[in-house]
C-alpha cells in the first residue's frame, strides 16, 4: 500500500509516497534505516528551492519528524490508552500532539519505549518556511526524540522551563 507521507528535515521538507506494505507507518519507521520517497517534492526551508525527483532516499536518522497516513493496525491488538498532550521541540520545528500511555503508565516510559520517531496523535507541527510561520495540522507526526530539543507535557505551565527528556522522567 502507497501512503502519502512528509518528511521534516533540518533545512527542507520532502513530500511524496512512501511503499508501506501491510503494517503501519509508526512500525514501518521503527524497522527502516532508509525511507523511500517515490514522486518526492523537496522544498528548502529557507530559499524555498524547490526539486521534484522520482525518488528519493533519506535515511531515518536525519528526519527530525515525519508525518503520514495509512492503517492504524490491528483492531485485535489494540490496548486501552490515554492520549496525553505533549509538546516537542526538535530542530526548526514545534509539535504539539498526544502521545499514548497505557491508562497509568507516564509520558516518559513511553516516549523511551517508543523508539527513536515517537508518534504524536492529533498533532500540529509549526515552523518558518521563507520567513512566514506555517502551522499544518496532521493525525499523526512522529518526532524523532534523538534529536529533540526537547520535549514536554502540554500542561507545563506557561513560562515555565522546558524539560529535557531525563526531566520528564523525573517528574512523571
Amino acid at each position: 500500500m502507497d501512503i502519502d507521507f512528509t518528511g521534516y528535515g533540518v533545512d527542507f521538507i520532502v513530500a511524496g509516497r512512501v511503499e508501506l506494505g501491510r503494517g503501519r507507518l509508526t512500525d514501518a519507521l521503527a524497522a527502516w534505516d532508509e525511507i523511500v520517497i517515490h514522486d518526492a517534492v523537496l522544498e528548502g526551508l529557507h530559499d524555498l528551492a524547490r526539486v521534484t525527483v522520482p525518488e528519493y532516499v533519506v535515511p531515518r536518522d536525519e528526519l527530525l519528524a515525519a508525518a503520514g497516513s495509512g492503517p492504524r493496525g490491528e483492531l485485535a491488538l489494540r490496548v486501552p490508552t490515554t492520549g496525553r498532550r505533549m509538546q516537542a521541540c526538535v530542530g526548526p520545528y514545534q509539535v504539539l500532539g498526544r502521545v499514548h500511555t497505557h491508562r497509568d503508565g507516564s509520558i516518559a516510559a513511553r516516549v523511551l519505549e517508543a523508539g527513536p520517531l515517537v508518534p504524536l496523535t492529533d498533532a500540529t507541527i509549526a515552523y518558518v518556511i521563507g520567513g512566514v510561520l506555517e502551522v499544518r495540522d496532521a493525525p499523526l507526526v512522529h518526532v524523532n526524540r534523538e534529536l529533540a530539543t526537547w520535549l514536554r507535557p502540554a500542561a507545563a505551565p506557561a513560562g515555565g522551563r522546558a524539560a529535557t527528556l531525563g526531566r520528564i522522567a523525573g517528574a512523571l
